[in-house]
């Protein structure tokens, strides 16, 4: 199999995450653990709250992202509501419970929910150097999500056995700087990351490692994987 060949390869996250069956997977896995953390009433007046903020942001000026190129106004609005269950949790909960409810619900689901939209390792691995092919489909990703004004990404070392970049701009985080409040990117959009690629890393024979991320106060989003089995 071609790289070119893999599941979304040369699409980019609004390409992925707006199709409508992606969008009500998500929305079934999302609903179930968020009803297992908070139960019933618990969802119901956190949907409430939500749709609540959703019609008070109806007419707010998203212009600083458009100009960065973002155009799909489905996908804005699913980084907004996304972020508006982070915020809506923090009011009702305070910022650590609302953290450990999001890393709760992560730690259980990240993986399976994004290999619908990463390659698995199992799949790169038919594809030859599972590291060499992983690194091609991302850079097609990269082109996708830089295109569609979701990400900008700088490459920091493109080798034999290191793959690393940062993200300098992220959408997930623009979103949340405008509701005033940066960290709210983290929980619900970067804390994922922290449990998808650590994963795969270990199967694969890598070692992912990041120092921060945009949210947390760091210039930038930073990305590393390194081979450290050459045999894979």
């Amino acid at each position: 199999m071609k790289v070119q060949e893999l599941r979304n390869y040369g699409k980019g996250f609004v390409d992925i995450m707006t199709d409508p069956n992606e969008m009500k997977r998500m929305d079934r896995i999302m609903s179930k653990e968020f009803r297992r953390e908070l139960g019933l009433f618990g969802v119901i007046k956190m949907v409430w709250r939500v749709k609540r903020q959703t019609k008070q942001l109806k007419n707010h000026d998203w212009l600083n992202l458009k100009k960065h190129g973002l155009r799909d106004q489905k996908f804005l609005d699913s980084v907004i509501q996304s972020t508006l269950v982070t915020k809506v949790l923090t009011d009702m909960m305070g910022i650590e419970k609302a953290s450990a409810t999001f890393r709760s619900v992560w730690d259980r689901v990240a993986y399976d929910v994004m290999t619908s939209v990463f390659p698995t390792v199992e799949e790169l691995k038919v594809c030859g150097d599972a590291f060499e092919c992983l690194k091609e489909w991302m850079k097609a990703f990269h082109v996708a999500n830089e295109r569609t004004g979701v990400y900008d990404t700088d490459m920091v070392e493109d080798s034999e056995n290191v793959f690393a970049f940062n993200f300098k701009y992220c959408t997930h985080y623009e979103v949340a700087k405008e509701l005033g409040e940066p960290y709210l990117c983290y929980p619900a959009n970067c804390y994922p990351d922290e449990v998808i690629w650590p994963s795969m890393a270990r199967e694969a024979g890598w070692r992912f490692s990041r120092s921060g991320t945009l949210a947390t106060g760091a210039p930038v989003c930073d990305f590393r994987l390194e081979r450290i089995k050459a045999s894979i």
